[in-house]
């Protein structure tokens, strides 16, 4: 160790003009780090919400609730998926692991909501 330390004594220019670099390359490190590589605490969650006036909460459940829940069953990376079904009102919380972003999840979610069957009464 007293070695590396009497060849940074000896080579002071050289030991000033790493450290500069190395501040320098810290500094471009810092602005050019992108905001989102910071991790959320919160895993993505999507939220479907369905309206249909006039119907009970057992017909919402049938007909609207459970067969978006089967869907959203087969999607990659569901950790978790809770329903809520009122009169005239369906609510599917759909939630995934930390391996997808809100973008990725929110997409997945569409693009499985496309190609919904007719689920006939």
């Amino acid at each position: 160790m007293q070695a590396v330390i009497a060849n940074a004594l000896r080579q002071r220019v050289l030991v000033i003009i790493l450290g500069a670099v190395l501040m320098v390359g810290g500094l471009f490190a810092y602005r050019t780090l992108n905001i989102e590589a910071y991790p959320d605490p919160v895993p993505p969650l999507v939220d479907i919400i369905t309206q249909n006036p006039g119907q009970s909460s057992e017909e919402i459940e049938r007909y609207i609730t459970v067969p978006i829940e089967i869907q959203m069953a087969g999607l990659p990376y569901v950790q978790a998926i809770r329903t809520i079904s009122l009169f005239g009102l369906s609510d599917v919380k759909v939630q995934f692991t930390y391996d997808v972003s809100y973008q990725q999840a929110s997409q997945m979610v569409k693009k499985k909501k496309k190609k919904k069957k007719k689920y006939s009464a």
